[in-house]
Parts: C-alpha cells; structure tokens; sequence
C-alpha cells in the first residue's frame, strides 16, 4: 500500500532534489534526484525527462521501503508505517534488528519513538539536518504533522524568541529616585461651551407711507415760467 502523499511529499522535502545527473556525494553514494541512487547512463536522460524519470524512481524506492516495513511489522499505525518507511529510506533496514525493531514488534510505540530519535548519526556523528528529521518523523508516531511544506532539506529547529520586554532602569543605591514628570490632566469643559446659545437675529424694516403730492403741485402751478430764448 502506498504511502499517504503527504508522507511523500514530506519526504521529498527531507531529501531536497538535485537535478545533476552526476549526483552528489552522500555518505553511502551517489544521490540525484530526491536521494536516489544515480544509475549509469543517466547522462543521457534529456533534460526535459529528469524530473518525471526522478519522481518515478522515487516513488519505486519509497514503495520497496514501505514493503519492507510491511514484512516486518504488517497493519503498523499509519503515521507509526510512514515514519519507519522514511526513516528505511533514508538510512536502509538496519533499525529492525536493533532496539528499535524490539519494540515495533512488541507495540510499545512510545518507547519505539524514543529510539528513532536516535537514528540521527552521519559518518559516526550527530548530524543537525537528521536530528531535525528524525524530530519530525517522530511526531507521525502520534498522528502530528506530516512535514514541512516546502521542498528544502529539513534544518534544526529554531527556539522560539519571545518579544523583548523592556526592562525596568536600574539606579545606585541611595541615588536619588528621578520623579516622574507629571502627566497632563485633561482640560475641562471651555467657557464657552457653557453659555447660552445665540438667539436668532430678527431683522425689522419700516412700514411705507404714504407721500401727499398736492401741496407740491399747487406751488409748482404757482411759479413763474421763463420761455427760453
């Protein structure tokens, strides 16, 4: 049975990919692709066709991984099979005579989780980028995350780093304490704000009269007329 492809491609983000054909130098060969083992005549492979000829050669290592896991221990947990089936890929079958098989075949998962951390040696020496796998693949044994979700090697889990507090100021014994400036109260209510509101402006304009021509025409009617000359 398959792995889940969230194993597999937490998988893939543990080994890296590395499009070489010639590979790189592991600790035990060759490796192209996501950790494979470089075959003769991969040369020839036209770049267009590496990608889909790694991802099929992964995908049978990781198969022959899984059966092994399952020859030895069958019906495993799923995240308990897919923890051992990368750490069978990445390190070979070696762990199932050791301890580690022990306490898979008794079913003593805990105990089995402790010692895969272990596996986590490379050339005789604690190796960081395989201690953070192993941390990770050891959480699968309880259901916890799959993997990272990118495709870069795994690294060393950082602490985390709690903010900065700031710290109180520190003075010499018996110096005096500087005081603390006071603080600005908050201004009440304005003046002006408490009288009244302005009455509306009325504005009145004056009643017209009337205007008694009479007396004016009868003097106009009385004044001398000069004829122009």
């Amino acid at each position: 049975m398959a792995l889940d492809p969230q194993y597999m491609d937490a998988i893939k983000g543990f080994e890296g990919y590395n499009p070489d054909t010639n590979g790189a130098a592991d600790y035990k060969q060759y490796s192209s692709g996501y950790g494979t083992k470089v075959q003769p005549g991969d040369e020839n492979i036209p770049p267009d066709q590496r990608q889909a000829v790694y991802d099929q050669r992964f995908q049978n290592s990781v198969d022959q991984a899984s059966q092994s896991v399952d020859a030895f221990a069958p019906n495993l947990p799923t995240g308990v099979r897919a923890a051992l089936t990368s750490l069978t890929y990445n390190a070979g079958p070696s762990w199932q005579q050791a301890g580690l098989g022990q306490a898979i075949k008794a079913g003593d998962f805990d105990k089995a989780q402790q010692l895969f951390l272990q596996y986590n040696h490379a050339g005789g020496e604690v190796n960081p980028g395989l201690t953070a796998r192993r941390q990770q693949e050891a959480t699968w044994f309880g259901g916890g995350q799959t993997g990272p979700q990118n495709s870069a090697p795994a690294s060393p889990a950082s602490p985390a780093i709690a903010p900065p507090q700031s710290a109180p100021p520190i003075f010499p014994q018996g110096a005096p304490q500087p005081q603390q400036a006071p603080q600005p109260q908050q201004a009440g209510p304005s003046p002006l704000n408490q009288l009244p509101p302005p009455m509306p402006l009325q504005i009145q304009f004056a009643r017209p009269h009337p205007v008694d021509l009479s007396r004016l025409r009868a003097q106009l009617a009385q004044a001398p007329i000069y004829a122009r000359t």
